[in-house]
C-alpha cells in the first residue's frame, strides 16, 4: 500500500464536523471516492484544519485584509486596481470583470475564485498560521506519507509544514493542485521560509514535486510561474478539470492526469 496524505484547501468546513477526526474522515472518503479506481492500493488519510480558519464575522463585505491580497492578485494578472472607485463589493466586482476579460471567462465565475480563496487565506497569514501548520505537522508524522497531494491553501501549508520537518520524513511525490504558492507579495512573499533571491525551494526530503493546475483556475496564478520561482518543480501542462469552477479539488482527483501522477508512485 502506499501512504498518501491529503492537505485541502479552503472552503472545507462543516458544521457537522464536530472534531478534527470527523472533517478528515469526511474528506477521505469524498477524496477516494472522487479517485474512484485509482484508489485500489492506496492507504489515504487527509489533515484537516479548516476549523482551524472559519470566521465568525458575519458581514459579506471583505475585510481590508482580504481587498489588500486582491491587489496583490489582481497586479499578477495585469489589472491595476485604482482603475474602480471605492473599496468594496463594487470595486471587487470590477476587478473580477478586467481579470475576466483578460481570461475570456465569466465574471462570475472568477468573483467565485475570489470570494472563496482570499477570506481563509487571510486569516492563514494574520493568526491561523502556527495551528494550521502544527495540525498539518502531526499529521505528516503520524502517517508518514510516501505521497503528499496538496490542494489550493493546503499546498501553501504542506510547503511551509514539509519545511519544517526537514530530515524526517522521505516524501517521493508531492504533488500540488490549483496551487497559489507563486502568487507574488500576496502569498509566494510570505512564505515560511521565504525566498532566497527570487527562488523558492523543494522542501528537504520530498524527492519530486509535481503542480498540476486547470488552465481557469484562478486561484493558481500566475500561469506557470511556479517552475520558475522554485527549484525542483515539474510542471505538468494545463489540464480542463470542469469549465463552471475549475478549483474543485473533487474535480481535479478525478482527472486521469491526477490520477496518473498518484498511482504512478506506488512500488
Amino acid at each position: 500500500m502506499t501512504r498518501v496524505l491529503g492537505v485541502h484547501g479552503v472552503r472545507n468546513y462543516k458544521a457537522a464536523d464536530s472534531t478534527p477526526h470527523l472533517g478528515s474522515a469526511r474528506l477521505r472518503s469524498d477524496w477516494l471516492a472522487a479517485l474512484g479506481d485509482a484508489a485500489s492500493g492506496l492507504d489515504l488519510e487527509t489533515a484537516y484544519y479548516a476549523d482551524l480558519l472559519r470566521s465568525e464575522r458575519q458581514s459579506t463585505e471583505p475585510a481590508d485584509e482580504e481587498l489588500a491580497l486582491v491587489e496583490q492578485w489582481a497586479r499578477a494578472w495585469g489589472v491595476d486596481p485604482s482603475g474602480a472607485q471605492g473599496r468594496a463589493t463594487g470595486w471587487l466586482r470590477w476587478i473580477c470583470g478586467r481579470v475576466a476579460e483578460q481570461a475570456g471567462e465569466r465574471p462570475a465565475v472568477v468573483e467565485k475564485s475570489v470570494r472563496l480563496f482570499f477570506p481563509e487565506v487571510t486569516r492563514y497569514f494574520a493568526a491561523g498560521r502556527e495551528p494550521v501548520r502544527e495540525r498539518v505537522r502531526a499529521a505528516l508524522l503520524r502517517h508518514r506519507p510516501e505521497v503528499v497531494v496538496a490542494h489550493s491553501l493546503g499546498s501553501v501549508v504542506a510547503y511551509e509544514a514539509l519545511h519544517d520537518l526537514a530530515g524526517e520524513l522521505d516524501v517521493r511525490l508531492l504533488l500540488t493542485l490549483g496551487s497559489p504558492l507563486a502568487l507574488p507579495n500576496a502569498v509566494f512573499h510570505r512564505l515560511d521560509p521565504g525566498p532566497l533571491e527570487g527562488r523558492g525551494t523543494r522542501p528537504p526530503g520530498v524527492r519530486r514535486w509535481v503542480d498540476i493546475a486547470d488552465v481557469g483556475d484562478f486561484v493558481a496564478i500566475p500561469k506557470g510561474a511556479l517552475a520558475r520561482v522554485f527549484e525542483g518543480v515539474e510542471e505538468q501542462p494545463a489540464i480542463s478539470i470542469a469549465p463552471l469552477w475549475p478549483h474543485s479539488v473533487l474535480d481535479y482527483l478525478r482527472h486521469p492526469s491526477v490520477a496518473g501522477a498518484v498511482t504512478g508512485c506506488r512500488p
